[in-house]
């Protein structure tokens, strides 16, 4: 463990669909991360040289975790936002989703973070400090090889050529 790892006790929040945990210190220090990695994270040989937890990310910047890589999973999986902001920034999160209520943000520290389950989808990140919406799009990289479950893909899906159902609402 690094010497900079412990100034006191961190505030904790484990999420519950996808167990991962929010951390942050009175320092203004944060650390996110699958709750199945942290182990891993905290023996880390050699540990890493700067540190596991993470300065503030400016407030334009956000991060993810998913379940699996969209069109993986041929039904909705859990997703995960997070990002910095002052307690006194209203934060709120808009899944573009008709089945989906827009998930709870909730507030560590300096750290905001959400979590809900769907097909991939676009998020929209609405911050009481900016003027502008930040919208994520959770689509399969081009990169990638082709999705075992195309169907699910947020543009099948929009056209009309996916189901467009999800587990808690079926479409009959």
């Amino acid at each position: 463990m690094n010497a900079d790892d412990d100034p006191e006790d961190p505030i904790r929040l484990v999420l519950e669909r996808s167990r991962v945990v929010v951390q942050w210190r009175v320092d203004g220090m944060s650390l996110v991360a699958p709750e199945d990695d942290l182990d891993a994270i905290l023996l880390r040989d050699p540990p890493s040289p700067h540190g596991i937890w993470q300065k503030p990310r400016g407030p334009g910047t956000t991060a993810s975790f998913i379940e699996a890589d969209p069109g993986e999973l041929g039904r909705p999986s859990w997703w995960v936002l997070y990002g910095n902001a002052d307690p006194s920034v209203e934060v709120r999160v808009h899944i573009d989703e008709d089945d989906v209520s827009d998930p709870v943000v909730h507030r560590v520290g300096g750290v905001w973070v959400c979590e809900w389950v769907s097909y991939p989808t676009i998020a929209e990140i609405h911050r009481s400090d900016r003027d502008r919406t930040a919208r994520v799009s959770f689509e399969r990289p081009m990169f990638m090889p082709p999705a075992p479950h195309p169907e699910v893909e947020i543009r099948q899906r929009k056209r009309g050529r996916g189901s467009g159902k999800s587990v808690e609402n079926p479409v009959d």
